[in-house]
């Protein structure tokens, strides 16, 4: 019994070692096959001629694929070709740099100094390439696919290989840190393998556009997919993220389910023209969204970054990029990290020349009644000014405009009269021409300290006159023995347009008024005026002077 036991265990474990043999090679066939699409003019023959190491492969492909005429093969017949059989060129397997923004470094491999990017620089296996922050590169390869590697990233190209006569390209990518965005020509002439590697998860394309993020130090690795389909594999099991969906893989766990991508924010509401830094982007918050990206480049295609950044905090605000056109596009990150879809929008940004630092009037001020003048700090870059006045804030009733003032101050040739005006200034540079303006200044002109227009006398009380009052004003009133208004005598606030006082002792008198608008705004005193209150003449005078007015 025991004995039978024993062979019985031994056949078992015999035949389970086999089928897990036969898994295996069954995966590594599979993982190195080439899928050959067949295209006008090639048969069995000249492919193995072109891509193969022996002229022997007919017969194997032919039996492999199961084709009865080596000849005559209909165009777009799918042909599997085992890599082992094909020609391998190492000699022209590299990448160029296509793009490169901002401070990004090259170590080529065995070396340990780093050399700056430059546009058009070749890359070879075993080369690493690290972006600082808010720095970018893009680099192509033979087959025209495409990794952007995104700032604070770092990147090991492990391996290109060329198959055959340029038949397949198979590339590898270590994902050492930070993210990338990757493009793989769909269909192309020459057959792609394109894999991205990190320590949780290799994803594996041939043919689609996707993302390939690292998290927590490479814990974890998003795979997010955009068009086609990219195979991700991780703790010998592998998943297919269709286009639209996402998978995160921790170190040590196969990956998880895909997920549905969340959907593009919505950028109605958000601005399309800028005139100052940091910009302010207002972004609808999307549902589900934990976080946001945000990129800003020179082209619609977003080969060119000039920022990119993400935030929890809405709206996004980013610093210093120079004036010109833009495109952004936004997306919402789940909370697994998953990046979702783009919403893109073209915008403007003319901030420069920074409008000039005003001195008078400031917001809420005045000018002067007979003499108007507005001043501002000088701008360096400024060869000249725009000053706009109006009597509304959208500047529709402009009342004055000069957009060649050079000096850093102004006097009206002709007085605004009183009432409530905006005004506004822009610094013009020869090199960047008309910048933003300044923000909507409110001022007014305060209308002046009413002048008397009549003076009356008896012999108790004296009463003073002036122009009448305008709907809602009132007037303030002064009397004092001395010039300065320190000694006064009477001080009246009063709706009437005239003033009634007892009269004083004899001598000189000071007199002024201000007018007080309806909303409480005090204008400027008018200019003290000077009233002489005669002397009595005594009665022991006049009894001396008695004879003469009898004479006469």
């Amino acid at each position: 019994m025991g004995l039978r036991y024993i062979k019985k265990l031994f056949k078992a474990t015999f035949w389970l070692m086999l089928f897990a043999g036969l898994l295996i090679l069954s995966t590594r066939t599979i993982a190195e096959e080439w899928t050959y699409t067949v295209r006008a003019g090639d048969n069995l023959w000249n492919l193995t001629e072109r891509h193969l190491t022996s002229m022997k492969y007919v017969t194997r492909l032919q039996q492999l694929n199961n084709i009865e005429n080596p000849y005559v093969i209909s165009p777009g017949t799918k042909i599997r070709i085992p890599i082992s059989w094909t020609q391998q060129n190492l000699h022209d397997a590299n990448a160029h740099i296509v793009v490169v923004h901002g401070d990004v470094a090259i170590r080529r491999n065995g070396t340990t100094e780093s050399v700056p990017a430059e546009l058009g620089m070749q890359l070879f296996i075993g080369d690493e390439v690290q972006s600082e922050n808010n720095s970018f590169v893009t680099i192509e390869f033979v087959d025209k696919s495409r990794l952007r590697v995104q700032d604070n990233s770092q990147v090991r190209i492990e391996n290109m290989e060329v198959f055959g006569d340029y038949g397949l390209i198979d590339t590898l990518v270590n994902l050492k840190d930070g993210r990338t965005e990757n493009s793989v020509p769909p269909e192309p002439e020459t057959g792609t393998r394109f894999r991205i590697k990190t320590p949780s998860a290799i994803s594996s394309v041939r043919g689609t556009d996707f993302r390939v993020g690292m998290h927590k130090e490479g814990e974890s690795t998003s795979s997010e997919v955009l068009t086609g389909s990219v195979r991700v594999s991780g703790e010998n099991r592998s998943i297919r993220v269709p286009a639209g969906f996402g998978s995160v893989t921790t170190l040590g766990a196969p990956p998880s389910k895909p997920v549905t991508l969340l959907p593009p924010p919505d950028l109605s509401k958000t601005s399309t023209y800028y005139e100052s830094l940091p910009l302010v982007i207002n972004v609808k918050p999307l549902e589900k969204a934990q976080a946001y990206r945000a990129q800003i480049a020179i082209d619609q295609n977003f080969e060119n970054l000039w920022a990119d950044f993400s935030t929890a905090q809405l709206p996004f605000r980013d610093g210093d990029i120079p004036d010109g056109d833009y495109w952004l596009r936004v997306r919402g990150i789940d909370a697994a990290g998953i990046e979702g879809h783009d919403a893109v929008i073209a915008f403007t940004l003319n901030a420069r020349p920074e409008p000039p630092f005003v001195t008078a009037p400031l917001p809420g001020g005045t000018v002067g009644v007979e003499e108007q003048v507005f001043n501002w700090a000088i701008q360096s870059k400024a060869a000249h000014y725009i000053v706009m006045i109006s009597k509304d804030e959208d500047f529709s009733e402009q009342v004055f405009f000069d957009s060649e003032v050079k000096d850093n101050h102004l006097k009206l040739p002709e007085l605004l009269p009183p009432d409530h005006y905006f005004w506004r200034i822009a610094s013009v540079s020869a090199v960047e021409g008309a910048g933003p303006f300044s923000d909507v200044m409110p001022f007014r002109v305060p209308y002046p300290g009413p002048a008397l227009e009549a003076t009356e006398l008896d012999e108790t009380e004296m009463t003073f006159a002036w122009r009448a009052a305008a709907e809602g004003q009132s007037f303030h009133f002064q009397l004092a023995h001395d010039e300065e208004f320190n000694d006064l005598l009477y001080d009246q606030h009063t709706t009437a347009s005239q003033v009634t006082v007892p009269l004083p002792d004899s001598g000189d008198y000071y007199l002024r008024i201000k007018t007080i608008e309806s909303d409480g705004f005090e204008g400027p005193w008018g200019p003290p005026q000077i009233i002489e209150i005669p002397h009595d003449i005594p009665f022991w005078l006049l009894l001396l002077l008695l004879p003469l007015f009898i004479l006469i």
